[in-house]
């Protein structure tokens, strides 16, 4: 018995010897990149998480010990920490309001996990920041990267759902572990079965198609961010690009990002055009198309994804004990919620009330869930911050390229936003959009830093 303990003793101090080697190998060789080498590497790493764990019970993906290795390099460099920035405080106020709330949690290591996660995007959307100031042509590179990884994910997409005995290959492949992750395809196998093993639905390199929807939807933004300015054939490829991702989205069998797909770009186009001046003669016109579309998009839905109206029912039915049960726990617990992992052991009490122990399906009762009233308002506050943010530079930037790529930023941010209205999913989307909403807000806001004059006239080359 003693020499097995000694055993494990040594095994537990080589592993963390090992651990503090890698740790410090990674810190070198981040503090001698360059900020838009760091980028491209976080970019080439957001989707094909390689995993590198395990952290007590879970595997760290090696995407996130980079980004944070990113923000020590940063402090390292006693570089500029601008808090007067909306964004970046709002962020910033988010993860410590999250912080707070692992002192009541009854599983802190999930509050340590998600607070990372908040520093990770606040620095990528400062590196971004940094990269395009000094290059404006610099995040192109790293958005590209991602967009790739989208396109595989897309034409996957397709595959699996022509074909779902080839997705249960590739699910019982070691690609599946290596992507997905060893934790989420255990508990895959296990008892957390997710919705791709319905034939109706399909998840490329998710595990969830509603996940994979979201991804999607917003690579569609991203490439059409990028392919404001451009001309002929890579102009082309961006378009092909945008449409390819944005057709898979249905391919994924998700009810919402359906919706979303035929809403948005009509909203994003809404706001480009009333936020010109002398918009006020669209006014009734757009008045007619909102009242129009509201009669006919169930119609279309309908006729585009058949069996639409029972599926959406069947999904908000599955939710509604969820919600139900969440109303009754804030009236409990408002202040302080049930902390980091207490959604799940609190609703594990009521599994005799037919109840599921299921994530909450919408964001904000999420975040009141993990640290309450002042998660909920955190949350809100960086929501509404950066939709003022990307909307007031649509308007102020009228007709330039500088706004069209706001207008689909807008685009991106707000189907993360309504996607997790309904959603097990963050702020932020989830760890494989992050970085593309972080580069597309730190375009915006690094651009629409610099004067009017300095931006390029409309038809110029322009950066994403």
């Amino acid at each position: 018995m003693g020499g097995r303990r000694r055993a494990r003793g040594r095994l537990v101090v080589l592993m963390l010897a090992l651990a503090a080697a890698g740790a410090l190998t990674g810190l070198l060789v981040c503090c001698t990149a360059g900020d838009r080498t760091r980028l491209a590497i976080a970019a080439a790493l957001a989707v094909p998480q390689l995993f590198v764990g395990p952290l007590g019970t879970m595997s760290l993906p090696l995407s996130q010990c980079w980004t944070i290795l990113i923000a020590v390099c940063w402090l390292l460099e006693r570089k500029e920490l601008p808090l007067g920035d909306a964004v970046l405080r709002g962020t910033l106020l988010l993860a410590a309001v999250e912080g707070a709330a692992i002192a009541w949690s009854p599983d802190p290591l999930v509050g340590v996990l998600e607070v990372a996660r908040l520093v990770s995007f606040a620095f990528l959307v400062l590196h971004a920041v940094r990269v395009e100031r000094e290059d404006p042509r610099g995040v192109r590179g790293p958005l590209t990267l991602v967009l790739l990884w989208a396109l595989v994910d897309a034409l996957l997409v397709w595959a699996f759902r022509l074909s779902p005995a080839a997705e249960s290959a590739f699910l019982h492949s070691p690609l599946a572990s290596l992507v997905i992750g060893p934790d989420a395809m255990t508990a895959f196998f296990g008892d957390g079965a997710n919705n791709v093993t319905d034939p109706a639905k399909s998840g490329g390199l998710f595990i969830n198609a509603n996940v994979s929807s979201m991804f999607l939807g917003v690579a569609t933004f991203a490439f059409l961010a990028l392919g404001v300015g451009e001309r002929g054939r890579r102009r082309r490829w961006y378009a092909a690009g945008a449409l390819t991702t944005w057709s898979a989205t249905f391919a994924t069998g998700s009810k919402t990002a359906a919706a979303l797909a035929l809403l948005l770009p009509v909203l994003v186009r809404g706001v480009q055009v009333l936020g010109r001046p002398g918009a006020r003669w669209f006014l009734p016109q757009a008045a007619a198309a909102v009242a129009l579309g509201a009669w006919q998009l169930p119609r279309l839905l309908e006729r585009s994804v058949p069996g639409y109206a029972d599926a959406s029912a069947e999904s908000l039915a599955s939710r509604a004990p969820m919600w139900e049960f969440a109303r009754r726990m804030v009236t409990e617990h408002l202040l302080l919620g049930l902390g980091h992992g207490g959604w799940t052991r609190t609703m594990e009490q009521f599994a005799a009330l037919g109840i599921e122990a299921l994530p909450p399906h919408n964001l904000f009762i999420a975040a009141w869930a993990a640290c309450g009233l002042g998660g909920v308002l955190a949350l809100l506050a960086l929501a509404v911050t950066v939709l003022v943010r990307l909307t007031a530079t649509v308007v102020r930037r009228a007709g330039s390229p500088l706004a069209r790529t706001a207008a689909f930023a807008l685009g991106a941010w707000l189907w993360v936003l309504v996607h997790g209205m309904g959603d097990n999913t963050a702020v932020y989307g989830e760890s494989k959009t992050m970085i593309l909403l972080a580069l597309l807000v730190g375009v915006v806001t690094a651009r629409a830093a610099r004067p009017a004059a300095a931006v390029p006239a409309q038809g110029a080359p322009c950066p994403a």
